[in-house]
C-alpha cells in the first residue's frame, strides 16, 4: 500500500540529506506563517526567506498546512493572545510597523497579533522536536549500517531503493550522506526571490490602474455619499510619484452635476512610506480644480437613514436666548448655504460623541480571526503640501484664487503639526487662512485670520431683514473655536474699516432703519464678536449686544450732536448771512463761512476776548 504524500515527505525527511538545522527552520517558519491568517507584508518577507534559505519546501509546506488548520481550530486561543501582545508588546508592533514591507502588515487584528509570537515558539518547539528524531534516527541507522554487513548489502541494492523511493520517497544514497555539510542559501532561490519581488512590482504596477484605483473610488464614494469617479491612477514604487487624472465626485444632492472635478493631480512620494504601505507626498500639485459642473451621466448616490432635528440647547453654549438668531435672518439663500455646510460636514472629524466604541466581544466563532484592535489613529495618506493655483472659487468675494493646503491627512490627530488651509483671491484683495490643531485635546482647535473682505460684495449674499445694507468698506478679523461634523462653535473677531452703510428692516438692535442710517452715517469704523454655534449644519449666530448698543449709543449722541450743530449753523447762516450782506464784520464772516468749528470759540473772538493759551497758568 503506497503512504500518504505527507507522511512520505516527513520518512523522507528522516532518511534524506536535509541538514536538522534547516529541518528546524522549515518546521519554524511554516508554523509562523500558516498560524497568522490572511496574507500580509510579513507573509511576503517569510516567503523570500524560504526561497532564499535552503530549507525543505515539501516540509515548510507541510508545516504551513498544518498551522493553517490549527489556526482555524485555535482561534480564541490566537484571539486572546493577541489581547495579550497588543497590551504587553505594543513596543514590538510599533518596531515592526516601520520595517518595509513588514510594515504593510495590519498588526492591529488580535488573531495575527497573537499568531506573531505563538506561531515561531510553536514552530520551534515542533521544528527542535523534529530535528532531535531525525538525528536520532540517523544515528541509529549509521549504528545498523556499522554493525550489520548484511544490512549494508541489502540496503545498498537497486532494487530496494526503487521499491523504497516508490513506497515511501526519495533517500540519501547511503548512510553517510544523511551527515552532509548543510548548506544554508540556495543559489537558486535568490534568483527566484528576485524574480518574486520583480513580480510583485510588475503587478503593483498592472493592478494599480484597477485595484488600488477601486479601493480608492469605493472609499471616497463612502464617505461622499456619492459616486467617485477617477480615470487614471499612478503610483510609482521605484520612481517616488504619484499621479491621479480624472476625479468627479457627485454631488449628493444633484446627481446630474458634480460637487468637485479636479482634473489632475501629481505628487512625488516617500518610497520607504509606500513600502510600509504608506502614502507621504511631498509637495502635491492640483490642476483643473472646478465646482458643480454637470456631469455627463448622473452619478449614483448612497442612500443613507435621515437624521431628525437636534433640538438647538442655547445653555450648552453659554448665550441667552436673547442673543440667537437663525441664519435665515442675515443670509438670502439660507438652505443653499445649509446644503454646502451639509457636505462640508463629511469631510470634518467626530467629536467625542462620535467616537468610535471599543470592539466587542466576538459573538461568532470566525470573528475570533477578524477582530482588530482600537489602536491610536496612524495616518495611511498624507500630503505635506497641496498646492491648488487658479481655482475659481464660487464667491464674488474670492473668484479666481490660489489654495494652499498643509499636513492633510486621513488621521490630522496623530500628527505633530497642525493643518492648515489658505485662500489667496487674485482679483480680489480677500485673503483667509485657517489652521486645525489637535494638539490640545481630541476635539480639533480651530484658529485663523482673514482680510480683505469687501462688504459691497458680501451684501449680494445678506438677506432684507440682515439690518444694514453695505455700499463700501472692507472687513478684517480672527477667528477661534471647534468645529467637528456634528458641532460648531466659533468667536469671530470682526473689524469693518471705511464703512458706509445704512439701515434696513427692522435696522440694528430693532432701533429701525432710520436711526440705523444716522448712527452709521458717523461710524467709519467698526469692531464686534460674533458667536456661530450649534450644530453644523444649523448654525445660530449670536451677537454683542451689549458692546454693540454701547458703540451705537455713543455713536447715536454723536450724530445728534451733529445734527443740533448743523441745525444751529444753518439758522445762522439764515439770520444773519442773508440780513447783513456785506456789512456782517470780516470775523462772523469767518464764523458763518465754518460751522464745523465750535461756535462759542467764534463768537468769542468776535466779542474781543481772548481764548487763554493753554500753556499760560490760569488767572
Amino acid at each position: 500500500m503506497i503512504l500518504p504524500r505527507f507522511i512520505k515527505k516527513l520518512l523522507a525527511v528522516f532518511r534524506g540529506s536535509v541538514a536538522p538545522p534547516l529541518i528546524f527552520l522549515s518546521v519554524l517558519i511554516g508554523f509562523w506563517t500558516g498560524l497568522m491568517p490572511g496574507w500580509s507584508g510579513l507573509h511576503t518577507v517569510l516567503l523570500v526567506i524560504v526561497l532564499v534559505l535552503n530549507v525543505h519546501i515539501g516540509l515548510f509546506l507541510l508545516s504551513l498546512g498544518l498551522a493553517k488548520a490549527l489556526s482555524l481550530a485555535a482561534a480564541p486561543l490566537l484571539y486572546h493572545s493577541g489581547l495579550w501582545v497588543q497590551q504587553y508588546l505594543s513596543g514590538l508592533l510599533a518596531a515592526l510597523a516601520k520595517v518595509p514591507v513588514v510594515g504593510i502588515t495590519d498588526f492591529s487584528n488580535f488573531a495575527l497579533a497573537g499568531a506573531l509570537v505563538v506561531g515561531p515558539i510553536l514552530g520551534a518547539v515542533l521544528g527542535l522536536a523534529l530535528a532531535f528524531s531525525v538525528i536520532n534516527f540517523r544515528r541509529m541507522m549509521v549504528k545498523l549500517d556499522e554493525k550489520s554487513e548484511r544490512f549494508r548489502k541489502w540496503y545498498s541494492k537497486s532494487w530496494v531503493r526503487i521499491l523504497d523511493r516508490i513506497l515511501v520517497g526519495k533517500r540519501a544514497k547511503d548512510v553517510k550522506a544523511m551527515f552532509v555539510k548543510a548548506k544554508y542559501v540556495r543559489k537558486a532561490g535568490i534568483v527566484l526571490a528576485l524574480l518574486v519581488v520583480a513580480g510583485f512590482l510588475a503587478v503593483a504596477h498592472f493592478l494599480q490602474d484597477t485595484a488600488i484605483k477601486n479601493y480608492a473610488t469605493d472609499t471616497l464614494t463612502q464617505v461622499n455619499k456619492a459616486e467617485v469617479n477617477l480615470h487614471d491612477l499612478g503610483i510609482s514604487l521605484l520612481g517616488g510619484s504619484v499621479s491621479a487624472e480624472g476625479l468627479q465626485m457627485t454631488d449628493a444632492q444633484n446627481p446630474q452635476q458634480n460637487q468637485l472635478a479636479v482634473e489632475k493631480v501629481a505628487a512625488s512620494a516617500s518610497v520607504y512610506d509606500l513600502l510600509l504601505g504608506r502614502l507621504v507626498m511631498e509637495n502635491v500639485e492640483v490642476s483643473g480644480v472646478q465646482f458643480d459642473q454637470q456631469r455627463q451621466t448622473p452619478g449614483q448616490v448612497i442612500e443613507t437613514p435621515a437624521e431628525g432635528e437636534k433640538p438647538f440647547d442655547p445653555n450648552r453654549y453659554k448665550v441667552t436666548p436673547e442673543k440667537i438668531a437663525k441664519l435665515e435672518k442675515y443670509v438670502k439663500d439660507a438652505q443653499k448655504v445649509k446644503e454646502q455646510l451639509q457636505k462640508l460636514s463629511k469631510w470634518l472629524p467626530q467629536g467625542k460623541d462620535g467616537a468610535p466604541q471599543p470592539e466587542e466581544v466576538p459573538h461568532k466563532y470566525l470573528d475570533y480571526l477578524r477582530l482588530h484592535a482600537q489602536t491610536a489613529p496612524s495616518p495611511r495618506v498624507l500630503a505635506k503640501r497641496v498646492l491648488a493655483d487658479k481655482v475659481a472659487i464660487p464667491s464674488a468675494l474670492f473668484g479666481l484664487s490660489e489654495v494652499l493646503l498643509t499636513n492633510l491627512s486621513d488621521a490630522p490627530q496623530a500628527l505633530d503639526e497642525p493643518m492648515t488651509f489658505e485662500l489667496t483671491s487674485h482679483e480680489t484683495p480677500a485673503a483667509m487662512k485657517v489652521t486645525v490643531d489637535y494638539s490640545e485635546s481630541g476635539v480639533p482647535q480651530i484658529s485663523g485670520t482673514f482680510e480683505g473682505f469687501d462688504l459691497s460684495k458680501v451684501q449680494s449674499s445678506l438677506g432684507d431683514q440682515a439690518g444694514l445694507a453695505f455700499q463700501s468698506g472692507s472687513a478684517s478679523g480672527t477667528f477661534t473655536g471647534q468645529v467637528t461634523r456634528e458641532q460648531i462653535d466659533l468667536a469671530i473677531q470682526v473689524g469693518l474699516k471705511d464703512l458706509k452703510a445704512t439701515g434696513q428692516g427692522n435696522g440694528v438692535l430693532g432701533l429701525g432703519a432710520q436711526q440705523t442710517t444716522e448712527i452709521m452715517s458717523v461710524l467709519n469704523e467698526l469692531s464686534t464678536t460674533i458667536r456661530v454655534v450649534g450644530l453644523f449644519a444649523e448654525p445660530r449666530l449670536a451677537f454683542d449686544t451689549e458692546g454693540l448698543g454701547e458703540t451705537f449709543k455713543q455713536a447715536l449722541v454723536k450724530a445728534g450732536k451733529d445734527r443740533l450743530q448743523k441745525e444751529i449753523d444753518n439758522k445762522l447762516q439764515e439770520q444773519l448771512g442773508d440780513k447783513l450782506g456785506d456789512k456782517v464784520p470780516d470775523q462772523l464772516k469767518d464764523v458763518i463761512k465754518e460751522p464745523s468749528k465750535n461756535l462759542m470759540e467764534g463768537l468769542g473772538g468776535l466779542l474781543g476776548g481772548k481764548k487763554q493759551d493753554q500753556n499760560e497758568p490760569g488767572p
